[in-house]
């Protein structure tokens, strides 16, 4: 199903939006609402018909009808290239119908050194993909090596569509010095395999140093804690103690003292729809942290923003944007103050103009209208 929901003149908003009770049970990754909103910015269409496919396949004559009328289906960039696909069921529709299938952005998810990069199910779903493509759109070149190893070569790097959702040709990133950042956004990604300490440090000193918002991406724990924090939910008490105790089993925080909490208790945001993250960090005069997405929406908004990567997707996708970032296996004695001050943002905005290129050719030669280098419409239209 579609990453969130399409709300007239606000645009993607996660499915708990408006409910903070089901948004405290039900884990939305607002990355993936940033993906779908960009893509929805960047296309030019007159309908959007969402599709919903069942766990078996299912789906009605008369939805089949009204899809072989549209004019292409697209797949929204996320981690389709990955060895635990289960596609089947979106693999009996697409048998099912005739209209093109485009590849928005999609990328591989595998363990650093493997080259095992898909099952049987998700060959068969990206072979369907790439027969009826004239070129896939992919992350970057890892991606392309992982279609390639399956005999799919119609392959083109660009990225993600959240780079460019606002549809300019170029990018203009102000250049500010460690010591003249007054407000920083730290984009938390809590399970990051390895990287907990590491993050924690950061969070730590990053708040001792700068007046810091930490941007939630959707973790079930901090969305307890900031509702009930925020009395939005009924029996706040008795929901964060649940939330603090279960972090604390988690050994993410170490007891209810810990400095960790008393950040989420002052500083930590949530958000259940694209435009509200993205108008916080476009008051920030910086942004770093583990959130591939949260650092890429800075970025789109003129906003610099330092990654620290942690894994094949996210070294893949510095790589393709020229984006300054920090490997996190190899930080030791890490001062952040240096690593902003030497990232090349230059660089970064020198590749996003090559990569805009690249883009564009891709939308075209699949033949899909779209508002790159125009002002792109703040909403959508959604098919009843």
């Amino acid at each position: 199903m579609p990453a969130g929901r399409v709300v007239e003149n606000v645009g993607v908003v996660t499915h708990t939006f408006g409910s903070p009770e089901k948004a405290t049970r039900l884990f939305t990754n607002i990355g993936d609402c940033f993906v779908y909103d960009s893509s929805l910015r960047i296309l030019d269409y007159a309908e959007l018909y969402p599709i919903y496919a069942s766990a078996n396949g299912d789906i009605s004559e008369a939805q089949i009808e009204k899809i072989n009328l549209l004019d292409y289906l697209f797949l929204r960039g996320s981690n389709y290239i990955h060895t635990n696909g289960q596609w089947d069921p979106i693999i009996r529709v697409l048998e099912r119908t005739k209209v093109p299938v485009i590849a928005f952005g999609i990328g591989v998810q595998t363990p650093d050194n493997s080259e095992d990069y898909v099952n049987e199910s998700t060959k068969r779903f990206l072979q369907i993909v790439s027969h009826r493509s004239a070129t896939l759109g992919v992350r970057g070149n890892l991606s392309k090596k992982a279609l390639n190893s399956i005999g799919i070569k119609n392959v083109r790097v660009f990225g993600c569509p959240t780079a460019f959702r606002h549809c300019k040709p170029k990018l203009s990133l102000p250049r500010i010095k460690a010591n003249e950042i007054k407000r920083l956004g730290f984009t938390l990604r809590r399970k990051t395999h390895g990287f907990g300490t590491l993050q924690r440090y950061l969070m730590r000193t990053l708040a001792e140093r700068y007046q810091t918002e930490f941007l939630c991406a959707g973790e079930l724990e901090e969305k307890a804690i900031f509702y009930a924090r925020c009395n939005q939910i009924a029996n706040a008490d008795e929901v964060m103690a649940k939330a603090v105790n279960q972090l604390i089993k988690e050994r993410w925080l170490y007891g209810e003292n810990d400095p960790i909490l008393q950040l989420y208790k002052s500083s930590l945001a949530v958000f259940e729809t694209v435009a509200d993250f993205e108008e916080a960090e476009q008051h920030l005069d910086a942004v770093t942290g583990f959130r591939l997405h949260g650092n890429l929406l800075a970025l789109a908004n003129e906003v610099p923003a330092l990654y620290i990567t942690y894994d094949t997707r996210t070294r893949e996708f510095v790589k393709t944007l020229g984006i300054p970032h920090v490997d996190g296996r190899y930080i030791d004695k890490f001062s952040f103050e240096e690593a902003w001050d030497q990232a090349d943002f230059g660089h970064f905005e020198e590749t996003y103009q090559m990569r805009f290129g690249e883009l564009k050719t891709f939308l075209e030669e699949n033949g899909m209208a779209h508002r790159l280098g125009a002002t792109p419409t703040p909403y959508v239209v959604e098919a009843a």
